[in-house]
């Protein structure tokens, strides 16, 4: 259905007609001012704290070799107070993708973490997990009955790639997470899930009547924190009603403009307008986005375009192991030659180990020059002139850790001594910054699925509930003096209507480059199969200047990353965020071997650089 807003009642638990969720941070352990939270649950009453735990942007070892994505000490440091605001204050707490990957060991370690830290105040909480893991039988099943489909531009998955993976889990919806608040838990520690789920779960739960495409919209700005705010910041408040909700970030030297958050939809996305996930579509082409402060605004407007429920698998796997060693090479004449002299001493490596002719792909070396090419490699669009000085970055997969070692040690020494053509330096190649000389990485991984399966009852996840602490050691505290809230005020802020920066630069005849008109010009992934490029203006005046330009087109993106018309899967201009939006498959995969830029965070080289003084 489309155009409207669909309303879901929700006959269970207490019904509101308002809620207040404070998210702390992006992700889970991240780190967040503590005063900023109690700000959030003392002075504004907020009712639940929601936080996501990962995503698949740290690459596949956090699933495949159950690795959290920061230390118990980080978590518990963020949990701590979280917890406490629980108990003293009666706030709920859910917790999504737990751990980074949200596989089974992750939610359980959340838990233990979390059963400590009440064991250790005294405390007594009702605690549900919900697991997302899939069995490898489950997901043989699905493909052979013709329920998996590719998610995005990539390949059907095969069968052994299922059988190869270390581990699998799904991207839940909201429903899990409801069907757990039906026993009103105190908290929530939710496997893999869908990021604005469990936003959507509270919201559907306490609020007699909710639009689902407000609570989804909500979900899906709220989940990243305090990042659409002006300057981003950590904590964040919603106050959610029937249509409508209003963001306000806790730090008050922060703010949200209508802007800020509309273009926030850009982030890590596809496309900003149309944002896919478990059973539809979010269409949020005629959201509006109105200040209400100088500090706040409120959204509505957003609508679903429903389809069959469908959830993203998640696989991933151990490809061998990894050994690296970095050094840097100043000689101009060897650098005038690099890439011949690398590949001759792989060549030599490859001799002095007659196992790397006979099982080649189980065996890798990969070279990468920091100063000329190692950041967007083939596709840097920049001829490295003038390189005087480059970090030479070698990376060996191997089946086993002691045979990478000792492929990386032969390497390094064929750096380091290796003869090249009009040497004159021959004391040696390579400046090693100190020892050891060669690092063992430990495991390497890749991902193995990244696929849709079709759902029978969205609700059939494993939740188990329990008490933890003794209930007789305490009574519930509702104190509104715990934690400390700074009440200092703010810097002045910038006016919400900047002036032009066109207006700079207009009848002086100097050169104009894309970042001196635009406020954010940035790559980054879209999940691991896709990078995505945004460039956002802070007028309408700098909007309709390059717009109009027309040199942000499909021939500039197919030049710059070396792309072609079928590998470019959004390409457009979005009004409400003035901002330029393209998408583009990514041409290796991300996390694998070779991975040079996990986070996709420096692929925006060629926007910098782009002359725009075309019209001036």
């Amino acid at each position: 259905m489309t155009g409207v807003p669909i309303f879901e009642s929700v006959a269970q638990g207490q019904q509101w007609d308002t809620v207040r969720i404070i998210t702390p941070s992006p992700i889970l352990g991240y780190g967040y001012p503590e005063e900023d939270l109690w700000r959030g649950v003392i002075e504004h009453h907020a009712d639940a704290i929601i936080v996501d735990g990962g995503s698949t942007d740290g690459g596949p070892d956090d699933l495949a070799l159950n690795h959290t994505v920061v230390s118990r000490e980080m978590y518990e440091r963020d949990l701590a107070p979280m917890v406490d605001a629980v108990y003293q204050h009666g706030v709920k707490l859910l917790i999504s993708t737990a751990g980074g990957a949200g596989p089974a060991a992750h939610v359980d370690f959340l838990k233990e973490i979390i059963s400590d830290l009440i064991n250790r105040k005294n405390y007594s909480l009702k605690v549900a997990t919900i697991y997302s893991d899939v069995s490898k039988e489950t997901v043989l099943r699905k493909l052979k009955q013709g329920k998996i489909h590719p998610c995005g531009e990539i390949e059907q998955l095969k069968a052994e790639d299922v059988e190869r993976s270390d581990a699998i889990v799904c991207q839940i919806g909201h429903e899990p997470f409801l069907k757990a608040l039906a026993e009103e838990p105190d908290i929530v520690i939710g496997g893999r899930a869908y990021d604005p789920a469990p936003f959507i779960a509270y919201c559907l739960h306490r609020l007699g009547k909710v639009s689902h495409a407000t609570a989804w919209h909500m979900g899906k700005i709220m989940e990243c924190g305090g990042i659409c705010a002006i300057p981003k910041g950590k904590v964040i408040l919603a106050t959610v009603k029937a249509d409508n909700f209003e963001l306000l970030p806790m730090d008050p030297n922060t703010r949200c403009t209508e802007l800020s958050v509309a273009a926030h939809t850009l982030y890590e996305k596809t496309r900003p307008d149309l944002l896919s996930g478990p059973g539809g579509v979010l269409d949020i082409t005629n959201a509006r986005y109105e200040q209400i402060s100088e500090r706040a605004v409120r959204v509505s407007g957003a609508v679903i375009q429903r389809k069959p429920t469908a959830f993203k698998l998640e696989g991933a796997c151990q490809v061998g192991y990894k050994t690296v060693f970095l050094g840097g090479i100043r000689d101009p004449i060897l650098i005038k030659g690099i890439e011949d002299f690398t590949q001759k001493t792989w060549e030599m490596t490859a001799r002095m180990f007659p196992v790397l002719k006979t099982e080649s792909k189980r065996h890798k070396l990969i070279w990468k020059f920091y100063g000329k090419n190692a950041v967007m490699a083939e596709l840097e669009p920049t001829p490295p002139d003038n390189v005087h000085e480059i970090g030479l970055y070698g990376e060996v997969l191997a089946p086993t850790q002691r045979l990478a070692n000792a492929i990386a040690n032969c390497a390094r020494v064929g750096v380091l001594h290796g003869a090249y053509p009009g040497q004159v330096a021959t004391a040696g190649n390579f400046a090693s910054p100190g020892t050891p000389l060669e690092l063992a990485a430990g495991p390497a991984c890749e991902f193995t699925i990244y696929h849709l399966m079709d759902i029978d009852d969205p609700y059939d996840f494993p939740i188990r509930h329990s008490i933890i602490g003794d209930a007789a050691a305490g009574s519930r505290i509702k104190s509104k003096t715990n934690g400390h809230v700074a009440t200092n005020g703010h810097a002045p802020f910038a006016p919400l209507k900047p002036t032009p920066a066109i207006n700079a630069y207009r009848s002086t005849g100097k050169p104009v480059l894309l970042p001196d008109l635009a406020r954010v010009v940035r790559s980054k992934n879209s999940g691991p199969h896709e990078l995505t490029f945004d460039v956002m203006f802070a007028t309408e005046e700098d909007y309709e200047y390059v717009k109009g330009l027309d040199i942000l087109d499909a021939e500039f993106v197919k030049r710059s990353w070396r792309a072609t018309d079928s590998d470019i899967l959004a390409l457009m201009w979005f009004r409400p965020a003035l901002a330029w939006k393209c998408t583009i498959k990514r041409s290796w995969p991300q996390g694998s071997f070779g991975e040079r830029d996990t986070f996709g965070t420096a692929q925006h080289g060629p926007l910098m650089s782009l002359r725009v003084d075309r019209g001036l």
